[in-house]
């Protein structure tokens, strides 16, 4: 039987083990929370922010996002036409609609001049991602922001590690969000953190986070309506530790793009996507577009893979085709990605030889 090549997957060492035993020893009674608030430390540090939410997951970390900035149903958000469907949830459940514009070709991220141009009295913020840890184009993004008084929310979900002209994707706009599920670089099976600088948005933010409570009036006394946001004990020491070996994490990522890459560069029929100037991307997951000159479908090309044992992922279908939203813009680009773009297996298990198997078998899919 053929090995299995994961898309994604953690790299668990000892230090892992540790941290999780420690614990589920320790981790209760008067430290009930003492690898949390190791974890919010650990990662606010590493970016160099000031506040930072650790979360259950990534999502509720987004929606805490929206919530805080006080989104409305009569306000309009400029989101990503490509993602995770989180991204435009977060905005939905505040009431607010999200106005999805298209995508940079190079790098998957929202396009600035998609945004310039979807911008009306209605709208009052942008959320980005950085797409498979490829940092957007953040200082285009913050001018426009700047001109015209947007609020700006980073989805940096699978983007620890990756910077923007040397500064950490997650710190540009007001919000930073980052996920820890169990397919990212730094994982702990779910799990998010919410940052950012400003300490009037960590307040209002904590709140919501842990129920609006504040005891102010009586124990248990709730302030405003809130939600039960805030991450376990536990699920956070696995976190921490990952968080302390991101560098390493990063290199090996950024080690097994070099091994597609170094295959696929020149194949006629495809094209790999790459950190673009002044931007470093922890390359969560490589990626490719297959061109419509092919005698075969992007499809086809997944489940040949698939027999063979090798997982991969197509590209995300645009989110204004679902039934719960609108398309206001048709996004050519993000329609292209959808078609045709694979993510290639990048679990950190991966070996030279693993890579070499998927390129082999790739390249004699198309050819």
């Amino acid at each position: 039987m053929l090995k299995k090549i994961s898309f994604a997957g953690p790299s668990i060492t000892q230090k892992e083990i540790d941290y999780v035993v420690d614990a589920t020893k320790n981790g209760w009674y008067e430290t009930y929370n003492i690898h949390i608030k190791k974890l919010e430390k650990a990662v606010t540090s590493y970016l160099g922010v000031k506040f930072g939410i650790a979360t259950q997951n990534c999502t509720l970390a987004l929606h805490l996002a929206t919530a805080t900035l006080g989104l409305r149903d009569t306000d309009e958000v400029i989101c990503t036409d490509f993602s995770w469907v989180a991204t435009a949830y977060a905005i939905s459940y505040t009431g607010a609609k999200p106005v999805f514009v298209d995508i940079d070709p190079d790098s998957w991220c929202i396009d600035p001049q998609a945004i310039k141009k979807a911008i009306t009295s209605k709208t009052k913020a942008i959320m980005l991602v950085h797409s498979f840890g490829h940092p957007a184009q953040m200082d285009e993004i913050m001018d426009i922001a700047k001109e015209y008084n947007l609020r700006v929310i980073e989805d940096a979900a699978p983007s620890l590690g990756s910077e923007f002209k040397g500064q950490k994707t997650g710190t540009f706009g007001d919000i930073g969000c980052f996920s820890f599920h169990g397919a990212k670089i730094a994982v702990s099976g779910e799990g998010g953190i919410f940052v950012t600088n400003d300490e009037g948005i960590y307040k209002k933010a904590s709140l919501l986070a842990s129920m609006g409570r504040t005891d102010s009036k009586a124990v248990f006394w709730s302030d405003m309506l809130g939600y039960k946001y805030t991450i376990a004990n536990l699920t956070a020491a696995l976190a921490l530790a990952q968080v302390e070996r991101i560098d390493e994490l990063v290199a090996k990522k950024r080690e097994i793009f070099s091994w597609y890459y170094e295959r696929l560069k020149d194949v006629q029929g495809l094209k790999i996507i790459k950190e673009k100037k002044d931007c470093k991307s922890n390359y969560c997951y490589p990626s490719i577009l297959l061109q419509d000159s092919l005698s075969v479908s992007r499809d086809e090309v997944l489940e040949k893979l698939k027999a063979l044992n090798i997982e991969c992922r197509p590209g995300f279908p645009r989110m204004s085709r679902f039934p719960v939203f609108e398309a206001r813009f048709p996004n050519h680009e993000a329609e292209k990605v959808e078609k045709w773009g694979i993510s290639l297996p990048s679990a950190l298990n991966l070996t030279r030889e693993d890579a070499d198997f998927v390129c082999d078998s790739l390249l004699e899919i198309i050819e």
